[in-house]
């Protein structure tokens, strides 16, 4: 053989629909933190650096491979799910003539570690001696009876789980589920985690010959085992402590376990980043956020897509945010609702803003309470500081949008613009009837109905005149006495 690493075709099994979800997606495509839950699988598989990976793909095949989203990938079909062991004979085409390891993988262990898989590979190629020192003769000297590491964790309580059977020297006599198990063998607490790693040319010798004769009439891949056995051959148990890594997810309740570890991990990340998480148990943050040193986040806060965050911005109460680009020293009031939009430095948003559908609000502008922005530029400086709706505008600099000002954007049949020009002052409860221009320096006043473009430092009233009827008050008693 020589010196070198011995290659590995990984391959994830994610045929399986997940009856327990009672869903009419596929379990595998449930969503973690933004993410399917095979995509965290996919990304520790990587991890450990593969030749290849296969999928076996089955139930809602279509839906499964959208959610996988691997070009290098290759699909291998299970027509029917007959267990894992069958799941794992279909894909015998892509590694039967393959000198190296298979490594099998459950599609719903979405916390197992990248790092896990990569030591399990090294561990394998350790027993077998790959990279052992040459004896006389020049050749790596080979054990040839290892035909295999099965990971398996210890866990409090072990029900429903197939428990490990070993010798003393770590060797795996055989994997009972516990449907099988005796009193006695129910008291074992390391378990069959659901990964695998077998020499193919000693996989290749097994596979057919696994029988269905147990109560599911389903073909186990945890039977290879003791056909392995049977030859003569050993495969041995790879204890690792972390029990949290395989939680398998046979449920929605499992899911949200799953989801609350990875979680409080991210968060963990982040904070050593230098994110500051108040009551970081009530904060939700999916996995493609990125935030920066010296980011505030207050209790409730929820960010989601692809939200990045800059420095020493502050996010009080119960703000959401989605997919939005936040500058730095940004100050977001509670309960602020941000999506799809970009808010440039040192701005000041809320409490209770909402801003939506690709807008940009500049630096320093301020976008206060019962605020509404979508779909328009705020230049800098620009101030709406309550109770407005701007749609489809562009506002420039250093504007004042009185309280109660609202760009009639929509006539019933299509949506216009507004423009705005810098340094313009809208009086308060102004309405602007687009398709409109308020030139620079421009103003309206309070109460106005706008629907001519209006001038650069021009003055735009439209209300009619007030009328005073002294006494109006006396008048009105009496006439309801003499009625």
């Amino acid at each position: 053989m020589g010196h070198h690493h011995l290659k590995h075709i990984a391959v994830i099994l994610a045929a399986g629909k997940g009856t327990r979800f009672k869903s009419k997606k596929p379990k595998v495509i449930h969503k973690i933190l933004g993410k399917p839950m095979i995509h965290y699988v996919s990304l520790a598989v990587r991890w450990s650096n593969p030749h290849k990976i296969l999928y076996v793909i089955g139930h809602k095949k279509d839906e499964v491979k959208r959610a996988i989203n691997c070009l290098d990938c290759v699909y291998v079909e299970q027509e029917e799910q007959l267990g894992t062991g069958h799941a794992v004979a279909q894909t015998k085409p892509y590694w039967e003539n393959f000198d190296g390891i298979v490594m099998i993988v459950n599609g719903d262990l979405p916390l197992v570690e990248g790092e896990t898989l990569k030591n399990a590979v090294k561990y394998m190629e350790a027993l077998m001696k790959f990279e052992g020192a040459p004896i006389e003769g020049g050749e790596d000297y080979r054990n040839e009876k290892v035909a295999g590491v099965v990971i398996t964790t210890k866990v409090p309580n072990p029900l429903g789980y197939g428990r490990i059977i070993k010798d003393k020297h770590h060797r795996i006599v055989r994997i009972v589920e516990e449907k099988d198990a005796t009193f006695e063998e129910q008291q074992i607490n390391e378990i069959n985690t659901g990964i695998y790693l077998f020499y193919a040319p000693y996989l290749k010798e097994v596979i057919d010959k696994l029988q269905n004769n147990n109560a599911q009439k389903e073909y186990y891949l945890t039977d290879v085992i003791t056909l392995l056995n049977q030859m003569g051959k050993e495969v041995y148990a790879l204890l690792v402590p972390d029990y949290t890594q395989f939680i398998g997810v046979n449920d929605r309740w499992d899911l949200a376990k799953a989801e609350n570890i990875l979680r409080m991990k991210y968060l963990q990340f982040w904070s050593y980043a230098g994110t500051t998480f108040h009551n970081p148990e009530s904060i939700y943050i999916e996995f493609d956020v990125e935030l920066s040193p010296d980011v505030e986040v207050f209790h409730g806060v929820s960010l989601k897509g692809r939200t990045t965050v800059g420095e020493d911005t502050v996010i009080e109460e119960h703000c959401t945010l989605n997919n939005a680009k936040i500058g730095k020293n940004v100050k977001i009031l509670k309960g602020s609702v941000i999506e799809n939009s970009v808010i440039q430095d040192n701005a000041v948003i809320g409490p209770y803003a909402r801003i939506r559908d690709n807008t940009v609000i500049g630096q320093e502008a301020q976008i206060g309470n019962f605020v509404e922005v979508k779909n328009s530029t705020v230049g800098e400086k620009t101030a709406a500081k309550h109770l407005s709706y701007i749609g489809d505008a562009t506002v420039g600099k250093e504007v004042n949008i009185g309280a109660g000002t609202i760009t009639c954007n929509y006539d019933g049949f299509q949506k216009h613009k507004t423009v705005i020009k810098d340094r313009a002052f809208i009086g308060s409860d102004t309405m602007l009837v687009a398709p409109i221009t308020v030139g620079e320096e421009a103003i309206t006043g309070s109460g106005s109905v706008i629907t001519k473009d209006v001038p650069d430092k021009a003055l735009a009233v439209e209300r009619s005149e007030q009328r005073i009827i002294p006494n109006y008050a006396e008048k009105r008693k009496k006439r309801k006495k003499d009625g």
